[in-house]
């Protein structure tokens, strides 16, 4: 039931975090700042890990109790403080609330009484045209033939990362590699854990700078060479140094894939999506995610397990096979969306241009001045 009731909170907050923060902030920060969100997420496991292991020889009821108590905590100092965060100005227009909409903005900003006059009128705009828009969005528009492209990539993209091996270096990395006697369990996992969140503090620092596209097929690409280098070391395994080669190879997955594939899974679908469409596509995003954890999770152990297929790090090479195919799509569908606004975000994918050519392209002057407002809807000529 706990695991039931977590898993519903974590879908709503993982659906709408990312909504939220792309909507608040400038275009220019605004792929540091959604992948901000996976550092808190990766310090709460981080924590929980470094509890379970200070607990593991107790064992009289504080062995449960204390853990219970750490999860317990950090909501509990989280909560009251959600009621400091600003709503959106976008939200407060949308409902009429001008007034709060024009204070919020300018706590959000620091701008001049001018400049922020001056958006809230465009907002105001935007959220007419909005409204057009929607009257009769429905669901299933988010796969008719002008977003189904929009759809599969921001589905796609969080999915993904369950196959892209990171399950293995994860939640199983301390199974097959206390098989190979690569060392203690717990140590293990303590060591991922805190290469994952190395690598979740270093996303926001190049996510912008580098930008989406690069940085998805570098690590990518970077990906797939370990997963062949761990799932070839594996048919050795049994000789002490290929065991800790694997150990040493999986932790630096973890580090490559939370820099690059874990902090584009949060960003990207919360930039792509139309405006119109931008929260169907969100729950669609979210509920693919889920579907492949639960085949993932049903399936790997049969995969690694002793007393089931037995090919423990050996399954590194199927995930290898996977990434495969995964940067073949990313490279035909993920679009550079870095300093783009939403506006132009729209007017690029409506101009059909291929994703590779989407770095260099220069769209109409209306469009980049709307940099803080998603939503708006242009019909000025892109040209290149």
């Amino acid at each position: 039931m706990g695991r039931f009731w977590n898993s519903i909170v974590m879908g709503i907050a993982m659906s709408t975090a990312p909504l939220y923060l792309a909507e608040v902030v400038p275009a220019n920060i605004r792929g540091a700042t959604v992948t901000s969100m996976n550092i808190l997420n990766l310090v709460a496991g981080v924590i929980s890990t470094f509890t379970v292991y200070g607990t593991q020889h107790r064992t009289d009821s504080l062995s449960y109790k204390i853990p219970l108590a750490v999860q317990f905590a950090l909501p509990a100092i989280l909560i009251p403080l959600t009621f400091f965060i600003p709503e959106s100005p976008q939200w407060y227009i949308s409902k009429g609330r001008m007034e709060e909409a024009r204070t919020t903005l300018r706590k959000l900003r620091g701008s001049s009484d001018a400049q922020v006059d001056e958006e809230i009128r465009v907002m105001k705009l935007s959220e007419e045209n909005e409204r057009q828009l929607t009257a009769d969005v429905r669901f299933l528009d988010i796969f008719n033939k002008q977003n189904i492209k929009r759809t599969l990539t921001a589905g796609s993209i969080y999915s993904f990362n369950q196959i892209s091996g990171i399950i293995l270096s994860t939640t199983y990395a301390t199974v097959f590699l206390t098989q190979i006697g690569a060392g203690d369990p717990f140590t293990l996992t303590v060591i991922s854990s805190v290469c994952v969140l190395a690598g979740t503090v270093l996303a926001p620092f190049v996510i912008d700078r580098v930008g989406r596209r690069p940085l998805a097929l570098t690590g990518m690409s970077l990906l797939l060479i370990i997963d062949m280098i761990a799932g070839g070391l594996a048919f050795n395994s049994s000789n002490r140094t290929s065991a800790l080669a694997i150990a040493a190879v999986s932790f630096i997955f973890n580090f490559i894939w939370a820099a690059s594939f874990y902090s584009l899974s949060n960003v990207l679908p919360s930039e792509i999506a139309t405006m119109k469409l931008r929260n169907y596509t969100m729950a669609y995003t979210i509920g693919c995610s889920y579907v492949t954890a639960v085949v993932t999770t049903l399936a790997v152990p049969q995969l690694v397990s002793a007393d089931a297929a037995n090919l423990g790090a050996k399954a590194y090479l199927i995930f290898g096979g996977c990434m495969i195919g995964i940067i073949v799509f990313v490279y035909f569908l993920v679009p550079e969306t870095r300093n783009r606004s939403f506006a132009e975000i729209d007017e690029i994918y409506e101009a059909k241009i291929p994703m590779r050519h989407w770095r260099n392209y220069q769209t109409s002057n209306e469009a980049k001045t709307a940099t803080v407002l998603p939503g708006t809807k242009l019909t000025g000529a892109a040209h290149v």
